[in-house]
């Protein structure tokens, strides 16, 4: 009898793109794709990590767009060291979120990856606290204070890995899909003030890490969220329309690589 080939998922960094995850994964339900296998830097940390726990993406959906208000208490925990909030309200939110899982209990294998401030090196979470690992792959510089870890400090997975593909393949996923978030789409403004150049630096440089870091998936998918780039920061992440568009961006894009997906799985 052959075996049946296996799919890894490598859900990539892109703060409040990361709503597009959720759509790849409904897509991938909705045409009866399994997932093996995850893996996930930053936001695509905190998705992965929920759907290995729950398989249940919608539940995710309605945590985060039924009442996006309600989540924002998590971010006023000012700190005055390594970044603007100190990420311990947002850790115990976490926690009831991921129901207080460990990497053994999860229902599908996840491998989370982080980023050490130290070294400059990745740092792969494979067991332990699910919540510590996203709390510590999500820790965007300035913003949130970094997480110390077994001699390490910990920020976010996307400034070494982006899109962890390596990960799922080394896990043993017969196909790997990567999903990219920095999509070329958002380099399209021409005029800059001092912040724009600062944010865009930083958008470059992900984009081309992204690049790299997916260059080995089987399938690509790159959800085009670029024209929320504009928007407020806030609107981004607490308003329920913009979430919801976001999440059909990342099932349409994915909509269109499943004949491949299924072709390879032949």
């Amino acid at each position: 009898m052959k075996k049946q080939k296996t799919i890894g998922l490598a859900l990539g960094s892109g703060a409040f793109r990361g709503f597009a995850h959720i759509g790849v994964i409904r897509s991938l339900e909705k045409h009866n794709i399994p997932i093996d296998y995850l893996s996930g830097a930053s936001i695509g940390a905190w998705v992965a990590a929920y759907y290995a726990i729950f398989k249940n993406i919608d539940k995710l959906e309605h945590e985060l767009t039924a009442k996006p208000m309600d989540n924002l208490p998590m971010l006023f925990d000012l700190s005055w060291t390594g970044g603007f909030i100190g990420g311990y309200k947002f850790m115990s939110y976490l926690e009831q979120n991921l129901s207080h899982h460990n990497f053994s209990s999860l229902q599908l294998p996840l491998q989370i990856v982080a980023t050490d401030l130290i070294t400059g090196k990745p740092y792969v979470f494979k067991s332990g606290d699910v919540a510590e690992a996203v709390r510590a792959s999500t820790s965007v510089p300035l913003v949130f204070k970094p997480v110390s870890f077994k001699n390490k400090l910990l920020v976010d997975g996307g400034l070494s890995n982006p899109v962890p593909v390596n990960l799922v393949k080394e896990m043993g996923a017969d196909i790997v899909i990567g999903v990219n978030l920095y999509h070329k789409n958002e380099f399209i403004q021409k005029k800059f003030t001092m912040p724009n150049v600062v944010l865009r630096s930083t958008r470059i440089v992900l984009h081309n890490l992204g690049k790299v870091a997916i260059k080995n998936a089987d399938v690509i998918i790159e959800p085009d969220t670029s024209k929320y780039i504009k928007e407020s920061s806030l609107s981004k992440y607490f308003t329920k329309e913009i979430a919801e568009e976001m999440i059909k961006i990342g099932e349409k894009a994915t909509d269109k690589v499943i004949p491949q997906i299924k072709a390879l799985l032949k």
